[in-house]
Order: C-alpha cells, then sequence, then structure tokens
C-alpha cells in the first residue's frame, strides 16, 4: 500500500463538511423525544458501518494470509482491526448517550445491541492481547488470522441484534417525516467511511515500518 496524503485531506474534508451539514444544516426529525440528541445517530450509524466494514476487511485480509502469508496482509488486518475497535467504541458511546435521552428508565443492561456491541470490542481487545502473547513473528500471524476470521461471527451477531433492540428506522415515514434524513445518513456513512480509509492506511504504513524494525536489517 503506497503512501497516500491525499487520502487523510480528501477524509478531513468529508468530515468537516458531514459535521456541518448534519449539525447545522440537516432539518430535525419528528417523533423523538430528544429531537436534537437524535442528531447523533448521524454518528453512531456510520460509526457502527465503518466498524462492521473494518471487521470484515480483517477477516478478508485473514483469509488471505492463511493462503499466502505476507506481511502486508498481518498489517492489513491488525491496521483495520485498531480501527475498527475504535469506530466500534464511538458507536458505543453515542449509541448510549441517544438511547439515554430519548427512552425513559433506559438500561443498557437490558439492551442486546449494547451487550452485543461491547462483547465484540471484547473479542478484538482479546485479538490485540493475544497479538502481544506471541512473540514467534510467523505462528503470531497465523494464529492472528485465524482469530480475526473467528471474531467476525461479531459482526452479524450485534447487527441483528441492534435490529432487534429498540432502534429508529430512518426509512419509515412515521419515524423519520423527512425523506431527506437518508440522505445525509448517507452522507455521513460516505465521509465515516472515507475515514476509515485513511486511518487505516496511516496504521499500515506504520504497521510495515514497525515489521522492518522486528525483522532487522
Amino acid at each position: 500500500m503506497a503512501r497516500a496524503p491525499w487520502l487523510a485531506w480528501i477524509a478531513g474534508a468529508a468530515l468537516l463538511v458531514d459535521i456541518i451539514l448534519t449539525l447545522l444544516v440537516a432539518p430535525q426529525a419528528a417523533n423523538f423525544n430528544a429531537p436534537l440528541t437524535q442528531r447523533i445517530f448521524y454518528y453512531h450509524v456510520p460509526a457502527a458501518w465503518a466498524a462492521y466494514l473494518a471487521f470484515g476487511v480483517t477477516a478478508g485480509a485473514g483469509l488471505w494470509h492463511l493462503r499466502r502469508p505476507t506481511a502486508g496482509s498481518d498489517a492489513l488486518a491488525l491496521a483495520s482491526a485498531e480501527v475498527g475497535t475504535l469506530f466500534a467504541i464511538v458507536a458505543l458511546v453515542t449509541g448510549l448517550v441517544w438511547s439515554r435521552q430519548e427512552f425513559l428508565n433506559y438500561d443498557p443492561l437490558r439492551d442486546a445491541k449494547v451487550i452485543s456491541l461491547a462483547v465484540t470490542i471484547l473479542a478484538y481487545l482479546a485479538y490485540f492481547a493475544l497479538r502481544s502473547a506471541v512473540e514467534e513473528t510467523a505462528r503470531r500471524r497465523r494464529v492472528a488470522a485465524v482469530y480475526g476470521v473467528l471474531a467476525l461471527i461479531g459482526v452479524p451477531l450485534s447487527y441483528f441484534a441492534s435490529q432487534a433492540s429498540i432502534h429508529p428506522d430512518f426509512a419509515r415515514a412515521d419515524e423519520s417525516l423527512d425523506p431527506t434524513l437518508g440522505l445525509y445518513l448517507l452522507g455521513s456513512t460516505v465521509a465515516f467511511t472515507l475515514v476509515y480509509a485513511a486511518l487505516v492506511e496511516a496504521r499500515y504504513r506504520l504497521a510495515r515500518v514497525e515489521d522492518a524494525l522486528e525483522e532487522g536489517p
């Protein structure tokens, strides 16, 4: 993966435009108890999407590594897992903030989507711990690749749990009352995807430098 500084500039500009549009331009959603706090969903949903994408890339890179072991595939899996965990934490925190404002007597310990996402985050924290625990390079990369593939099971579980829990659907007229809300949400998703790509690109390059230092001259 070649150095792409332009990607960071594009991602930064897209995120800035997204913040302006979603906080200042987007119409206020109707039929919500906390309509202003509802704007958090322009960040919660794209963050969750970016996390799912990242974990999918980690699994894909892991499968590729098991087939053709390379330092590059391992570095990509690690970079995507780290960025994905960051986005998953953002999704978890923003979801909790909105739910506490929107629903009376909200209990996160009884919310399936919160529990499933928290478990997914813990699974990837364990992925990092596992990598640190195995010293031999080839074995560490192989074990991490297998774990990264298996950990992907948390993504569909988290998604279906969110659909089964209290969760607004902007595609439904009785919850959005404005079809343009979906367009702003799509724009946010594109911006977050670009940010994900820029962060992974930067972390990948750093991982390659770390690999070079580990292998020595």
